[in-house]
């Protein structure tokens, strides 16, 4: 099915949200993923910018993102669908905030 023109800013939203909890900077995802440093910039602003399946798969496996498709460590996240990366990548915006107890 592939990357909708929908899907973009929603996936740019999570990619900048997994960029700040791995504290990573667009020169450092430039150099992890391949993907053109000004497209990533673009794309963390205006949140339109177009997406290859190739980055996705590249953003999966830079976050150390694991499906249980991928049978052990060595496995890439060439083995996983579009849909997939997707899913994944967008996991902890669709998650309800963590409720703390007593002693947090």
């Amino acid at each position: 099915m592939g990357i909708m023109p929908n899907q973009y800013p929603v996936i740019w939203q999570a990619i900048s949200w997994w960029m700040e909890m791995r504290l990573l900077k667009p020169a450092k995802l430039y150099l992890l993923t391949g993907y053109s440093k000004d497209r990533i910039e673009r794309g963390i602003r205006e949140m339109t910018e177009p997406l290859t399946s190739d980055f996705l798969h590249a953003c999966v496996d830079v976050f150390g993102l694991r499906n249980s498709r991928q049978r052990g460590i060595e496995d890439t996240a060439d083995v996983l669908t579009d849909e997939e990366c997707i899913r994944l990548l967008i996991a902890p915006l669709t998650r309800p905030p963590r409720q703390g107890n007593l002693w947090d």
